[in-house]
């Protein structure tokens, strides 16, 4: 035993979001881990998840960093959850929670709308979209593999254009006119060996030129991605019969949607989903899919901005400024980036992005019933606690020191504040769940640190904070760790006050990645309403949506142009005989002022709280009347009027002082902002084995995992990796498969 112990490993690991959560439990979820290290969590502040964490205020609403949601392709982040609502009922962690197993703490969800601003009606148009649910499970099996996710998306576009619908007649008489010119490339040298089955296609009442090649362009991506791997030459044969297809059907349907898009609003957003799944379907054949690896390489487009690489495609302005394009640039809060503001996104990450959404399993969105901590953090905290895993709360980083040795030796922390009895227990009862508070839970600390953090309202979990921390501690190489797992944001790094400033200065990689990989501040607004959507006016089914659904939209007006019925977690919030009629959460992007002052000044957060909470006054005084038609006045004909909140205060006595008692966030915190993949980026980030460093693995959104996008089911990613890469350090195997990119097979 004595031997085992000397053996044994110490891993620190700093940080507790999604990244960091996950690399501790791929480490803990081998047989006799304890065998081999130990781990503890250094955590600033009194909770876990980093930017998925929640918090309790008033009546316990639930008060989130933003909108978070699951969505069906995220195979690691679902296949993470299932497996901790295993484990803790095996163990019995969670015995009062209503939820019972994974499923019943979410909602499915299948409905999406889509805006557009026309210019030429000075109006808003909406698309809704009904996803078809699937009969998939989310996090079992992995990724539909892409020639599946290909043949969907055909499937879909041969349905938009040749499916029955009573709009279609004057289309079909379009279509015949414009496929007169439509030849099937029997010059190929693999015509002939399908040359019976697309003459079959007519024969099963396929008489359209058009829907006979685009039924057997899809069975040609099936055909091909069933090749043996070896056969290189047939792959390239088919790869090139792909390319002249796509380009051939682009012809014709771009002479289609040009005859059919200017006639009414049902035209254009066909032209718009046709156009844009043929141009990425068209564009990945052509830059993307390499026969010789039989592999998607989206890198070799990521020096592009995704528009750009559309437009290389033979995208029309007409998508180029549709709201299928701004989705993945409002989706990824990348909409104010780029030198004029209008939007700069990696081609290759917004392509795989897109493609592995397109493999959604189940439903499109599934939505967290609870709060997102208390849906999805719980369990796998519950679960790490109940494996041995030791959490240090209140100890936040100050410097991981540069040495030339090779190694971390030593590591600079601020103990925050004193606890009574030496740890923390961050959760309370609430319904059967073990929630967060929005505050520390002042009782386990020193009773007089407790009265004055209270008094002073001071957050410290807030960067600017003018808290003084009670203690220094200084954690050494071989006495306190011998790895360290770094999971903090890549804003915390670098600069002034950045925490591995060090690092940074003595290594041209770090340096290079700091300097290249960029974030931007995001805004959240939580509103408890009193009137029901249909008392407020917007009536589902007439705006195409089944009743009882709650969709989500993702392309409406800045700043606040995110915004998601949550009406579903007011059952797990407190309110008795006054609870509201409908709860919705927003969010969007916004810009930094051109100096961001210096740790040492205190109103900075503050001030930037009120910034968002003013424009959000005003925006939804000209934005929401369209949605809410009930709720206009004559003063604000396009807005709504903010006395149908519900006014937590009871007292407000203005329309403002009534805004200030829902939720807001500025996401201005180093910590809280939103990790951007900038073209030209990509190349900076270093994988959580490249830190240069023997003892220290990386982990994050900011990193080099994969798709690179600031989303937790990529953060997940990241830190199956470095848990990974430390279990290959130590000579371990390690058996979690991950699904961290979309290949062909």
């Amino acid at each position: 035993m004595q031997n085992k112990e000397q053996n044994r490993k110490k891993i620190a690991v700093l940080g507790s979001g999604m990244s960091a959560l996950a690399s501790v439990y791929e480490l803990t979820s081998y047989e006799n881990w304890q065998d081999h290290y130990d781990i503890t969590i250094y955590q600033m502040g009194w909770r876990l998840g980093g930017k998925t964490a929640t918090g309790r205020g008033p009546k316990e609403r639930i008060q989130e960093h933003g909108i978070h949601i699951a969505q069906g392709w995220y195979e690691n982040a679902f296949r993470l959850i299932q497996d901790s609502y295993k484990e803790c009922e095996k163990h019995n962690l969670m015995p009062n929670s209503p939820f019972k197993s994974w499923e019943d703490g979410f909602d499915r969800e299948d409905t999406t709308l889509l805006t557009h601003f026309d210019p030429k009606t000075n109006q808003w148009i909406k698309k809704n979209i009904i996803f078809p649910s699937n009969d998939y499970i989310p996090g079992q099996g992995g990724p539909l593999p892409f020639s599946a996710i290909v043949h969907k998306a055909l499937g879909l576009v041969i349905e938009i254009l040749f499916g029955i619908d009573p709009n279609k007649d004057s289309l079909m008489s379009m279509a015949s006119e414009s496929a007169k010119d439509i030849k099937a490339p029997e010059h190929h040298s693999l015509w002939g060996d399908f040359k019976a089955k697309f003459e079959a296609f007519g024969k099963n009442a396929l008489k359209h030129e058009g829907e006979k090649l685009l039924n057997y362009l899809a069975e040609l991506i099936q055909n091909m991605s069933n090749m043996e791997d070896h056969d290189h030459a047939k792959r390239k044969e088919h790869h090139s019969l792909i390319k002249e297809l796509f380009d051939l059907i682009s012809k014709w349907v771009t002479k289609l949607i040009n005859s059919i898009a200017e006639h009414n609003e049902y035209f254009y957003w066909l032209a718009v989903f046709v156009e844009f799944g043929l141009v990425n379907m068209k564009g990945t054949f052509e830059d993307v899919y390499n026969p010789e690896t039989h592999e998607l390489d989206y890198e070799r487009i990521n020096d592009l901005d995704y528009r750009a690489w559309l437009k290389k495609h033979g995208a029309s302005d007409r998508l180029l400024s549709s709201a299928m394009v701004r989705f993945l640039y409002t989706g990824t809060f990348h909409n104010l980036t780029g030198a004029d503001k209008q939007g700069s996104l990696a081609a290759g990450v917004g392509l795989h992005f897109l493609t592995n959404s397109a493999g959604y399993k189940g439903s499109f969105v599934w939505k967290f019933k609870a709060g997102t901590a208390d849906t999805m953090i719980t369990p796998i905290y519950l679960v790490l606690k109940n494996r041995g895993v030791n959490f240090k709360f209140f100890h936040k980083v100050e410097q991981v020191h540069y040495s030339d040795s090779g190694n971390i030796e030593k590591i600079s922390m601020a103990e925050q504040v004193t606890l009574k009895n030496g740890t923390y227990n961050p959760t309370y009862p609430l319904k059967g769940l073990d929630v967060w508070p929005g505050e520390p839970l002042y009782d386990q600390i020193d009773d007089e640190q407790a009265k004055a953090l209270k008094e002073g309202k001071y957050d410290i979990e807030e960067s600017w904070c003018a808290w003084k921390n009670v203690g220094q501690i200084s954690l050494e190489k071989g006495t306190d760790f011998d790895y360290v797992i770094l999971g903090i944001p890549i804003d915390v790094l670098g600069g002034n006050e950045g925490i591995c400033k060090e690092i940074i200065a003595n290594n041209d990689a770090w340096k290079n990645m700091y300097n290249n990989v960029k974030s931007i501040p995001t805004m959240s607004m939580q509103l408890w309403i009193k009137p029901t959507l249909k008392e407020l006016g917007m009536n589902l089914p007439d705006w195409g949506f089944p009743e009882g659904s709650l969709p989500n939209l993702v392309t409406y007006a800045d700043p606040q142009y995110s915004f998601i019925d949550m009406s579903q977690v007011m059952p797990y919030e407190d309110w008795n005989e006054d609870e509201p009629g409908v709860l919705i959460y927003y969010t969007g992007s916004f810009l930094d002022p051109e100096i961001i002052p210096p740790f040492s000044d205190h109103n900075y957060p503050h001030e930037q709280l009120e910034r968002i909470m003013r424009v959000s006054e005003q925006w939804l005084k000209d934005k929401m009347g369209w949605f809410f038609p009930n709720a206009t006045t004559l003063e604000y004909p396009e807005g709504m009027k903010l006395d149908v909140i519900h006014d937590f205060s009871k007292s407000a006595k203005t329309d403002y002082a009534r805004l200030k008692t829902q939720f807001f966030r500025a996401n201005v915190n180093p910590t809280d902002r939103y990790t951007l993949s900038l073209p030209g980026s990509n190349k900076y980030r270093l994988k959580a084995n490249e830190s240069g460093f023997d003892n220290l693995i990386i982990t994050g959104d900011w990193i080099n995992f994969g798709v690179n996008v600031g989303y937790y089911e990529g953060a997940i990613v990241s830190g199956l990796q470095a848990g990974q890469v430390m279990r290959d350090k130590l000579g371990l195997p390690s058996e979690t498969e991950i699904f961290s990119g979309v290949k062909m097979k």
